[in-house]
């Protein structure tokens, strides 16, 4: 197949770049989102001018411009892997009308770090997501670490006991949040495949492109009612608040905690600045976008949780953070552990935000319930089974663990008590 030239578009991106008034233009959007179509979809682009449309949107500063990231994302979701889900099957429906609470309809919810904040932390959204999901249906976005010590498939695939939970079917992933748990795990390769041929050029480059902004904003499934999504300085706020909004999103939260030049998540140590998505209200014309709401949030005033130096929270290992995460699933961590208050607010926050409650302290109040109750580790265990049963990979079937009690799995994939173990 003949190669597609983009030589328009690069001509219209030296043209904006040299303007004195920079202005987007829609036949800028037009061409960008017919350029991406064709890199990710059917059509082909060489290589030099794939380099040059990144280089030249790193260089002009139109990889964080609010339109040119949303025109991708969309090209993005559309060319990435369905993740068929029939909202219409009488389980699943039944499972999110169950779900429904006060605000929260029962939808899909992510929450996800852009990354790059240099501050090498804790795995605190996946880690959140796992709390809040007795409450809430979690679709979890997440990708092997880039510039951290663990990120978040990393450390799944430690707490899994194996890769193997990285290779779950996108056509099975229905059917475990149905029968077996409010909780999946989305791996990003598995679903945007067709940045494979992009490796290469990306790798070359050496710095950051588009694809490293739109990342976290394409979690490829339908029906995400709410998210939370942190960045790693405080300029990149008001453009991702824009892009979730410019997707339709109603309710979101971008957040960027004030620690040095930034940190991707709630801060445990002091203020964070938001910028939330507050929804058309009722009545409102049908595609009505939602506003934009600034404020701050503390640990202690907002969240009730006393304030802990960042450094108390560093990321360890894979392993090492995948047993944190045991022992928190188990009740085991004493109150007031650093890396337990971090992921408490950040985990509440996810509640408000889907409309579980309207009341931080309330939120952080009905993790500890869940908790105390062993209701994450349920959900996460619930997973693990259906990965077993779903799952075509035979590591799936013979790594039992059961986080529960540590029990050590026997040969046969049953635990040395006689009960089913989990992975």
């Amino acid at each position: 197949m003949a190669s597609l030239s983009i030589t328009p578009l690069l001509k219209l991106l030296a043209q904006y770049q040299d303007a004195e008034s920079k202005v987007v233009t829609q036949d800028i959007v037009t061409e960008v989102t017919a350029a991406f179509a064709a890199i990710l979809g059917q059509g082909e682009v060489g290589d030099n001018q794939r380099a040059a449309l990144l280089t030249a949107l790193t260089f002009s500063g139109l990889y964080y411009e609010s339109q040119i990231v949303n025109a991708v994302v969309n090209v993005m979701r559309e060319a990435a892997v369905r993740v068929p889900i029939d909202f219409h099957d009488k389980d699943f429906a039944t499972k999110r009308r169950l779900l429904k609470r006060n605000n929260y309809h029962g939808g899909f919810v992510d929450i996800v770090g852009t990354g790059g904040d240099g501050h090498n932390t804790f795995n605190v959204s996946t880690t959140s997501a796992l709390l809040a999901s007795p409450y809430l249906l979690v679709a979890k976005h997440g990708n092997r670490a880039a510039t951290s010590v663990s990120g978040s498939s990393d450390m799944i695939s430690a707490l899994a006991g194996g890769p193997f939970i990285l290779s779950i079917p996108p056509e099975t992933v229905g059917k475990i949040l149905t029968d077996h748990s409010n909780l999946a795990f989305l791996f990003a390769p598995t679903y945007h495949t067709s940045l494979g041929s992009l490796a290469r050029v990306r790798k070359e480059l050496g710095f950051s492109t588009i694809f490293n902004v739109v990342g976290p904003l394409s979690n490829p499934i339908e029906g995400i009612e709410a998210r939370i999504l942190g960045v790693k300085n405080r300029e990149l706020g008001k453009v991702f608040s824009e892009v979730l909004r410019l997707m339709g999103c109603q309710k979101g939260m971008v957040v960027c905690g004030d620690v040095g030049k930034g940190l991707d998540e709630i801060s445990p140590c002091g203020k964070t600045f938001c910028w939330r998505l507050v929804a058309a209200p009722p009545g409102s014309p049908p595609g009505t976008l939602a506003t934009i709401e600034e404020f701050e949030l503390h640990p202690v005033k907002d969240f009730g949780v006393s304030l802990h130096p960042l450094e108390e929270c560093k990321s360890r290992s894979p392993e090492e953070n995948a047993n944190i995460v045991k022992s928190i699933l188990r009740n085991e961590v004493p109150a007031g552990d650093p890396i337990m208050d971090y992921c408490l607010i950040n985990s509440a926050a996810l509640l408000v935000i889907a409309g579980v409650t309207d009341d931080w302290k309330d939120a952080v109040e009905l993790i500890k319930q869940g908790l105390k109750e062993q209701a994450s580790l349920k959900e996460w265990e619930g997973y693990l089974t259906g990965c077993k049963v779903y799952g075509k990979s035979p590591e799936a079937v013979a790594t039992v663990t059961t986080i529960t009690n540590g029990v050590t799995p026997a040969a046969n994939g049953v635990t040395a008590n006689g009960t089913d173990g989990v992975h």
